[in-house]
């Protein structure tokens, strides 16, 4: 199991200052909107989505990922308690190591607490938007205390913060496990009170980014040079909130559920693994799916004021790239019919 050594310091005042080079564990580099970082320039398949005058990042439909962790973290805990009741339980009753018989059979559930608090009663959907239009920048927050102290639900909503207030870093964290160790990039952004007062006030994550840089310069250049958002012969990301099934990836663990035939003549070992691997595959799979509809069935709606609504506008789609005749959306010529 791996393990994240150290976080992100977004505690105290956003200055260069502040923050220069040995002050702040992890942190690469502090960033400025005025110069260029990069030759290059990409959202490297983040962007979910293009407006008018604005962009947007980490849609996630929660019904896609939530839970996964749930899941795992459950049946680790089974498997730990089973593994101490079979093999040490007799050894520590016998020489009365209650505290380390409680740590073992409890320990592991500590996890599967974690995971819930994070999981569920989560925003259904954490989009984040950079609106170059009014300089703004959008994100889901939560506030107030949840329902029942430690846990339930609270209130999520759309909040907007000044472009010109927004600093972005690069950090780093350390993920090792027993074998290795590696640095995992980070893009972070921290959200200052005021013009007048650099401490943070709220910050928001781009997490395992391997090309900070790249998306810093696609997003400044965006933001304060009004590049296109969309590069020659890429199309707008297509919105899929709502149209998830989870049934349909039932093909992945089940085989004679997607195309047996086929399956079997195109990779004849692979789908022989599989068939030998469903006594395992299958259960985890349907584990997964219990705890990912746990999620959805807490998620809280997000609510959207309706002036951020008016000014993010409708989506961009395809015929809007045939109408750009400034190729403003995208360059090169517009698309084919």
């Amino acid at each position: 199991m791996r393990r994240m050594i150290g976080g992100f310091n977004i505690s105290g005042r956003s200055t260069d200052l502040d923050r220069s080079d040995g002050k702040v564990l992890g942190l690469v580099e502090r960033y400025a909107k005025g110069r260029k970082t990069s030759n290059l320039a990409g959202h490297g398949g983040n962007l979910t989505g293009v407006y008018p005058d604005a962009i947007e990042f980490q849609r996630v439909c929660l019904t896609g990922a939530g839970g996964r962790y749930l899941a795992e973290c459950f049946a680790m805990a089974v498997l730990f308690n089973w593994a101490v009741v079979e093999f040490a339980l007799e050894g520590l009753l016998r020489y009365r190591g209650y505290g380390t018989l409680v740590f073992g059979l409890l320990g592991p559930w500590m996890f599967f607490i974690f995971f819930a608090y994070l999981e569920l009663f989560a925003p259904a959907d954490s989009p984040i938007y950079f609106d170059r239009k009014h300089r703004k920048v959008y994100k889901v927050l939560q506030s107030g205390a949840r329902r029942w102290g430690f846990f339930g639900p609270r209130k999520s909503r759309l909040v907007a913060y000044d472009w010109d207030l927004v600093d972005a870093e690069h950090h780093t964290t350390l993920q090792a496990s027993t074998a290795t160790a590696s640095r995992v990039h980070h893009f972070v952004f921290l959200v200052r009170k005021s013009e007048g007062d650099p401490t943070i006030a709220d910050h928001f994550t781009f997490a395992g980014v391997d090309f900070v840089p790249e998306l810093w310069e696609y997003i400044r250049r965006y933001m304060e040079n009004g590049a296109a958002p969309l590069v020659q012969n890429e199309f707008p990301p297509v919105s899929n909130m709502g149209a998830y099934v989870p049934w349909s990836d039932f093909g992945a663990v089940v085989p004679f559920l997607d195309q047996p035939g086929r399956r079997w003549k195109e990779q004849p070992w692979k789908t022989l693994f599989r068939y030998i691997g469903m006594p395992v595959t299958v259960p985890l799979y349907v584990l997964w799916l219990f705890f990912n509809r746990l999620t959805v069935w807490t998620a809280q709606k997000v609510e959207w004021p309706q002036q951020i609504v008016d000014a993010i506008g409708p989506l961009v789609t395809e015929q809007d790239l045939r109408t750009d005749a400034y190729r403003r959306l995208r360059p090169g010529p517009p698309p084919e019919m």
